[in-house]
């Protein structure tokens, strides 16, 4: 399979469920995401670059804690999804932008964080 083809079944499995990711209970808890808004207790001047953020909740767990949080995905769709969530909780430092992980739109040591989750 091609990378473009890759790249394309992703969106195509992921899209049409990114709201489903938002509100889902097994994504938007767990240990895990308090682990990370505690490792960014303290980093208020942080910018954050969340790599296949999904349905965004290691973002949102992070925002508060830090200056800015990229939510970085494959999927469009998703991204929409985490951009209304983010608003709709008030999160204004945090931006989405579309790519690929393999090929980072971003200048070197551009963050001072960068996780993933899933």
């Amino acid at each position: 399979m091609s990378e473009k083809d890759q790249d394309t079944l992703v969106v195509e499995q992921f899209g049409p469920r990114a709201a489903a990711y938002v509100t889902s209970a097994t994504h938007s808890q767990g240990e895990d995401l308090v682990q990370l808004a505690g490792m960014m207790a303290g980093r208020r001047e942080a910018r954050v670059l969340d790599l296949g953020c999904g349905g965004g909740h290691a973002s949102f767990a992070v925002a508060a804690q830090v200056k800015e949080v990229v939510a970085y995905d494959l999927s469009q769709d998703m991204l929409n999804a985490v951009a209304a969530e983010a608003k709709r909780r008030g999160l204004a430092n945090l931006a989405t932008h579309r790519g690929t992980v393999d090929r980072l739109p971003f200048a070197d040591a551009e963050f001072d964080v960068v996780m993933t989750r899933f």
